[in-house]
């Protein structure tokens, strides 16, 4: 009998201790916890919105790499970095002593074969000698003049080449040459834009380029600026890839209206938060208030007693702050939530 006995006893005493374990399991999962050093939080409505954040950089709408569309030695500068220009004003001149002279002959002999036609054409109008002037004579004297006056446009033309004009209004950024340097055909020699006209260039990473769409709204503010929030819309996203440190990004364009009391500059560094989606209505909670145990979210609920008890939620849309509770919780339960 006590053989038996001992047989028994062993099981009875893992059954026990079993029973304890799963006690205290309980306990821990299910636990009565009034002194949980949390904060109470009700579950309500509201509006939630996922974002997208990323850098990027501003720079001008318009920004033009001034040439010129001739070659010689650079005469004079009339600007400085820095400098308003209106459109058509004189930025730089080549030195067009030659141009000048050629554009000199080319107008006198404009005039002269002017005053050749004119006196042909009067020549042939009448008079006694009138049968004198045949019409190929007229002929090759009118076409004198049509060269003439296309050699004097050619003569235009190349003094403006040696000269250039701002091409709209616009802000001298850099000169990039010195008066005396000898300046080649399509040589840049200053970087001009519209600083009234600004957009922001951004780097979307290819974890995040599927949430990003033309048309969102964007929020972002400037280094430069702390405290100025500024806003925007996202007005292009390229299709193709840029290789960058290994990643894969996709550049984007945000436009945004200038605000006339501040000077901004292109290159100023800016942080961009873009609003991908949003939802209204749903039932939110604060992330902190979720554990995640294995593959499933767990937030601490109070029942109508007070104790606590850990509830299983299904997620939906998530910010940095809140979550949207699909199931598990209803409006007004009230949870408690890590301080």
């Amino acid at each position: 009998m006590m053989k038996v006995l001992r047989r028994v006893a062993v099981p009875v005493g893992i059954v026990v201790a079993v029973a304890g374990l799963v006690t205290l399991i309980g306990v821990v999962f299910f636990a009565d916890n009034k002194t949980s050093g949390g904060t109470n939080y009700t579950v309500g409505r509201g509006n939630i919105s996922a974002v997208v954040r990323t850098t990027g950089k501003l720079e001008a709408v318009r920004q033009t790499r001034l040439t010129f569309r001739a070659s010689d030695a650079l005469r004079r500068i009339l600007v400085k970095p820095g400098d308003f220009v209106p459109a058509g004003a004189l930025i730089m001149e080549l030195d067009t002593t030659q141009l000048e002279k050629q554009l000199a002959q080319a107008q006198a002999q404009r005039d002269i074969a002017r005053f050749n036609l004119a006196a042909q054409a009067e020549k042939s109008q009448g008079g006694a000698n009138s049968a004198a002037t045949s019409i190929s004579e007229l002929y090759a004297t009118a076409r004198q003049s049509e060269l003439a006056d296309e050699q004097l446009s050619q003569a235009r033309t190349a003094v403006d080449n040696a000269r250039l004009y701002a091409p709209y209004d616009g802000t001298v950024l850099s000169i990039d040459a010195s008066e005396g340097d000898n300046i080649g055909f399509g040589q840049a020699v200053a970087t001009y834009a519209d600083l009234n006209r600004l957009q922001v260039r951004a780097d979307i990473d290819e974890i995040d380029v599927a949430n990003v769409a033309v048309g969102q709204s964007v929020g972002f503010s400037l280094d430069a600026f702390p405290g100025k929030n500024f806003e925007g819309r996202v007005s292009l996203l390229s299709p193709a890839p840029t290789q960058r440190q290994g990643s894969t990004i996709y550049a984007a364009v945000v436009s945004f209206t200038k605000p006339a009391d501040l000077f901004l500059r292109p290159g100023l560094a800016a942080n961009l938060t873009i609003t991908s989606l949003t939802r209204t209505s749903v039932l939110l909670v604060p992330n902190r208030a979720l554990e995640t145990i294995g593959l499933r979210k767990y937030v601490v609920r109070q029942r109508p007693d007070g104790t606590l008890e850990k509830t299983p939620v299904e997620i939906g849309l998530s910010n940095p702050d809140q979550s949207e509770i699909v199931s598990g919780l209803n409006e007004g339960d009230r949870l408690s939530v890590p301080r």
